[in-house]
């Protein structure tokens, strides 16, 4: 890994993590693993608790005076610097607030305990500025970003640092522009939670009908589950006789493409077909685009269609109504890890005559246009301002600010 990206300015001096700390570890989970957490009592910080310069409170976990002394070599500190060392979220940072202290940590994040010599914020911000970020990452040799860090990684990091003054004066400069900049951001995706609001509320008044019939869906539309071939069938390449098998992933992605010997199944879809997914998270999405054999985590709605338009059913089935009634039902039931068939088989639709059917399914697709339109401008906003913060943040450690 090359370590020295730039050269320094004058009084900045490169210094191995190590000789600029007093504590680099990781911790453990507790006997029994997420059984054992208790409802509060001594804060134990997982990655998914740990962003960039942003420590996320949501599902912090907790333990007792017993299982916290378990994990006495540790204990969180005032000022540590925290680091993801394993998984999805590899090389995330931050400081943790006082707040949630006492604390210990888990085995998949790191705890940097910087000298007095070093600024806690300046060492943050060092490690989530994404041009060093993707030097910790980078395994040169191998062709491909480590999945994890390991002790002696990160306490051979080389750290560039100019004196304490001049640490705290880059920090001081770094808090001011970069609040404004994720203030912006925050703006931003406040606009676009509020477009996802509006958008659903106007979809669910298209289908407050009146003037017409509402049946059971069971009566105008059959729920088909999929089937799931045996593995003995799968192969990942495609071959005569064989077609997709379809996943619920795979309306998301296709890294991954399965195929399956058409003989083994009965259960086939259409890109224009309105598939559901049974299972979570999240539950219910209803989702259309592809050809193949479907399995046992989607089910195909199949309307009447002297009746119904597939179209018509397939942004019904979004309205927020019944996502909201189906999901609601289907995590109340006992033992239901999935839609609920027949709650869902009861739920009323309307059923207006086709000519309104089409004129609904044009509104929604006005709808969807200027919702993405707005979309892709609110995103290419916030992308514009994340390499503004790139750009400072690189800027910082380079003298330049």
């Amino acid at each position: 890994m090359e370590q020295v990206l730039y050269k320094l300015p004058d009084g900045w001096e490169w210094h191995k993590l190590k000789d600029l700390t007093t504590k680099i570890g990781s911790g453990a989970t507790p006997k029994g693993g997420e059984k054992a957490y208790k409802s509060s009592g001594i804060s134990l910080i997982r990655s998914l608790n740990v962003h960039d310069c942003f420590f996320k409170e949501k599902k912090l976990a907790f333990i007792d005076d017993e299982q916290a002394n378990g994990l006495k070599n540790v204990v969180v500190e005032s000022g540590d610097v925290l680091l993801n060392i394993t998984g999805a979220s590899i090389a995330r940072c931050c400081i943790v607030p006082n707040e949630f202290l006492p604390a210990r940590v888990n085995q998949h994040v790191a705890i940097i305990r910087p000298t007095e010599y070093v600024d806690s914020k300046f060492l943050n911000y060092l490690i989530v500025n994404p041009k060093f970020k993707a030097q910790l990452l980078w395994q040169g040799a191998g062709g491909a970003t480590r999945q994890a860090l390991t002790k002696a990684m990160v306490e051979e990091l080389d750290i560039p640092l100019p004196s304490l003054l001049e640490q705290q004066r880059i920090v001081e400069k770094l808090d001011a522009l970069l609040s404004r900049i994720d203030t912006a951001i925050e703006h931003l995706q406040s606009k676009l939670d509020l477009s996802k609001q509006l958008f659903d509320s106007v979809l669910d008044e298209f289908f407050k009908l009146s003037d017409c019939d509402s049946v059971p869906l069971t009566e105008v539309v059959d729920f088909i589950g999929g089937s799931q071939p045996p593995k003995s069938q799968f192969s990942d390449v495609q071959k005569e006789g064989y077609v997709r098998l379809i996943q619920i992933r795979d309306y998301k992605t296709d890294n991954h493409i399965v195929y399956v010997d058409s003989a083994s199944t009965k259960k086939f879809c259409t890109k224009d077909d309105v598939m559901i997914g049974r299972y979570g998270p999240p539950v219910f999405q209803i989702l259309r685009g592809l050809d193949g054999a479907y399995n046992v985590a989607l089910m195909k709605a199949v309307p009447n269609e002297e009746l119904l338009t597939k179209d018509y059913l397939f942004w019904f089935l979004q309205s927020p109504s019944i996502q909201n009634y189906v999901i609601g039902i289907s995590q109340r039931a006992a033992g239901q890890s999935g839609v609920n068939k027949k709650a869902l088989e009861k739920y009323l639709i309307p059923v207006p005559s086709k000519a309104i059917q089409h004129d609904i399914v044009d509104k929604v697709g006005q709808l969807v246009d200027k919702s993405r339109n707005l979309e892709a401008e609110v995103t290419a906003e916030m992308t514009s301002l994340n390499q503004l913060k790139a750009s400072i943040l690189d800027s910082a450690f380079k003298g330049e600010l």
